[in-house]
């Protein structure tokens, strides 16, 4: 990182700047902090392409094509703006070296690492394929190396801005060296041009050299079009795969898919050899000892429609007043190995309401002349999901029951219901009806990541507010989405001050090859060694056989499963027979019936992180528990809570608006801005991107006579 120019802006959206990562013809790329913490590379258009209406178009386009691209080797765009004067997006940022960097340091690449690196950067280009783009600048210096793999950066949004320049100049598109035969001859391009392109750089990775040398443009491109690579030092395994990239013709060419099982196999030890993890874990080191950032300060409320210009209103009532409770700062997120500030707060405003009615009305009476709301639930009502999406169903019915029987309040709610089954078709379907149902103002949604992704694009097109308790995908960023919990890669950040405040030796991170599994164990995985703690990666996928892995941890101070229930319920009845006796710790997914039920047993003495709250033993839920007992007759489940929580949050924000009319993007404009002490915890919003930065959110349990037991809301009440 360089620092600051004079002109360079101190603010981008919601990011303060911190220094330079790069520039270029396009425009700069600028370090970024969120408001909650979270580092972005921020890429600023530079104002003569701003001002080309066609550069807008194709730059809109690209953002919202390059949103979709879905890949754990392809770096994500995480927020934009496309309408600002000054064009920007961000995306996430990698503090690893490019391979340039890398291969300038230390040379060619051993033939396993390259064989790795082939396979993942194939992976990410079948995501950039199959997402409708073509790369067009695949080189050394676009590809990062992190500690758990390569990641492609730039994808899809080079394409957007190159357009504008060849439209403009005439000029061949790419990296001399590093380009196509059809690229330097300025013709059509597709993906196998992407493929060509990989070719050179694991050549040049695993021999230090361009296969078509060096020296000036029109003899690198002349060479490209004319002559066969360069191919001496490459080692004849790796040789057939290479050259097959490096054909003259498209149709030739592999694809990503055959590319990427062609160079699949078995990693004996770490990607990359140890002088290149300790640079990059040295870099990840320097990242944490950035400026720190001042605390978020709460927008302040909307004026009503009819106040006087210039002026304020003032606070809006709480539809379900707190106690006195002292409000503390968003919790800091940049310090990888702090411990994770947690606490459940007793009292809560939706707590105080409990305590003056115990005893909610069940069918509240029609009050026509108060407007109704209504809001959506999308759940897994009959699917897999079914038990958590009944629970945020009765949770949120119980809020709207409460609210409407609330006759001081300016609205009535409706809560209008649709059973996805946790499927991406059905889920695709219901977002579609509640997209076109004008009353409906928001939604609460979805039980599963896989229904969240199928509907998200309906209720962003619609403009239709979404919250979900469930989903915490990080890379599930866009105008409406608001994550109503910590995300999935921050969970583990507790984990990390647990397992390294004792001595536990070396810790076994297992996946289930699925996003959530990777996103809930790289940054674990990164944050352990760059604390120079020794861990184990190790890959399975659900359904699989785990006998395997589970013998491999014997030697392991602790294990880490981050995946879903039912492939750590294997896991946990595999490890269970090797007599493995150290500590074995679940993420978020794990915290479910069907863990317990397939496990049995062999889930005894498991620990786990969790962002869902029990309310029968969570003190800030009691008032809660007990009116759900008194409506169903039994304790409240997990997931109620949180559902219970998010309808109040929106009923507050209809309120604080101060008008007899609201409409979804009236809603939309003021979810991120509102800040809710409900009974599960304390929600704020990062404006920009929906992620959540209230106060808690994380919650302790281990594994106890077949039942989860709530232990408490920081690491520390975890057994020694």
């Amino acid at each position: 990182m360089r620092p600051l120019h004079a002109v360079d802006p101190a603010r981008v959206g919601g990011y303060r700047i911190l220094g330079r990562l790069g520039a270029g013809g396009m425009g700069v790329v600028l370090l970024g902090r969120s408001a909650g913490g979270a580092l972005a590379a921020v890429k600023l258009v530079r104002a003569e392409y701003a001002d080309d209406p066609a550069f807008r178009v194709r730059f809109r386009r690209e953002v919202a094509i390059a949103r979709r691209v879905r890949s754990p080797w392809a770096v994500p765009v995480v927020d934009a703006d496309t309408e600002a004067a000054a064009p920007w997006l961000a995306t996430e940022f990698v503090p690893g070296p490019p391979l340039s960097d890398a291969v300038a340091r230390t040379g060619g690449l051993p033939p396993d690492s390259v064989r790795f690196l082939g396979a993942r950067l194939a992976e990410a280009l079948g995501a950039v394929h199959g997402a409708g783009l073509v790369h067009r600048d695949v080189k050394p210096a676009n590809v990062l190396l992190a500690t758990d793999g390569p990641r492609l950066i730039d994808f899809g949004i080079a394409r957007a801005l190159d357009d504008t320049v060849l439209t403009a100049t005439d000029v061949v598109i790419g990296s001399p060296g590093f380009l196509s035969p059809e690229q330097a001859q300025g013709g059509r391009i597709g993906p196998p041009s992407d493929i060509f392109a990989l070719g050179c750089v694991l050549a040049y990775a695993v021999t230090g050299r361009r296969p078509f040398g060096s020296g000036p443009v029109e003899a690198m491109l002349f060479r490209t079009v004319h002559d066969t690579a360069d191919t001496v030092g490459i080692p004849h395994d790796l040789l057939p795969v290479i050259a097959g990239c490096l054909a003259k013709a498209p149709a030739d060419r592999p694809t990503a898919e055959g590319l990427r099982q062609a160079l699949t196999g078995d990693l004996p030890g770490p990607w990359l050899p140890a002088p290149l993890l300790q640079l990059i874990a040295e870099r990840s080191a320097r990242m944490l000892q950035l400026p720190d950032i001042e605390p978020t300060r709460p927008t302040a409320p909307v004026p009503g429609p009819d106040a006087a210009p210039g002026t304020q209103a003032p606070p809006p009532a709480d539809p379900a007043p707190p106690a006195a409770v002292p409000v503390r700062p968003a919790p800091r997120r940049r310090t990888v190995l702090a411990a994770a500030a947690l606490t459940l707060t007793a009292g809560g405003g939706a707590a105080a309401w409990f305590a003056r009615r115990p005893d909610p009305p069940r069918e509240p009476e029609a009050r026509p002349e108060r407007p109704t709301l209504a809001i959506g639930l999308q759940a897994d009502l009959t699917g897999p999901g079914r038990a958590v999406g009944e629970a945020q169903r009765d949770g949120a019915r119980l809020a709207v029951e409460e609210l409407t029987g609330r006759t001081e309040l300016p609205f009535a709610y409706r809560l209008s219901e649709t059973d996805d089954r946790g499927a991406a078709g059905p889920a695709a379907a219901a977002a579609e009806g509640f997209a076109a149902d004008a009353s409906v103002v928001a939604v609460l949604a979805a039980t599963g990541g896989p229904a969240v992704a199928a509907a998200l694009g309906h209720y962003d097109r619609a403009g239709l507010p979404l919250l979900s308790a469930s989903d915490g995908d990080t890379t599930r960023i866009n105008r409406v989405f608001t994550c109503l919990r910590p995300n999935d890669a921050y969970q583990m950040r507790p984990v990390v001050e647990y397992l390294t405040g004792r001595d536990r030796g070396t810790t076994m991170i297992v996946d289930d090859g699925t996003p959530y599994g990777w996103q809930t164990t790289r940054a674990l995985s990164e944050a352990l060694r760059a604390g120079k703690r020794p861990v184990t990666p190790a890959t399975v996928a659900a359904d699989a056989d785990h006998a395997a892995v589970a013998r491999d941890a014997a030697g392991a101070g602790a294990v880490l499963y981050g995946g879903g229930p039912a492939g750590a319920a294997r896991f946990a009845r595999a490890l269970a027979g090797t007599g493995y006796r150290g500590r074995v710790i679940g993420t978020r997914a794990v915290h479910d019936p069907l863990f317990l039920a397939e496990a049995a047993g062999s889930a005894e003495g498991w620990l786990v992180v969790s962002t869902a709250v029990d309310p029968s033993a969570a003190p800030s839920a009691r008032a809660f528990d007990a009116a759900y007992r008194a409506r169903h007759g039994r304790p409240a489940p997990l997931h109620a809570a949180e559902a219970y929580d998010a309808v109040h949050l929106l009923a507050r924000c209809a309120q604080g608006l101060g008008r007899s009319r609201v409409e979804r993007g009236d809603l939309l404009a003021t979810v991120r801005a509102t800040t809710y002490e409900g009974v599960s915890k304390k929600y704020a919003f990062e404006a920009a991107n929906g992620t959540f930065t209230g106060d808690g959110g994380l919650y302790f349990y281990t594994v106890s006579s077949g039942r989860f037991r709530l232990l408490g809301d920081r690491p520390t009440v975890w057994p020694a």
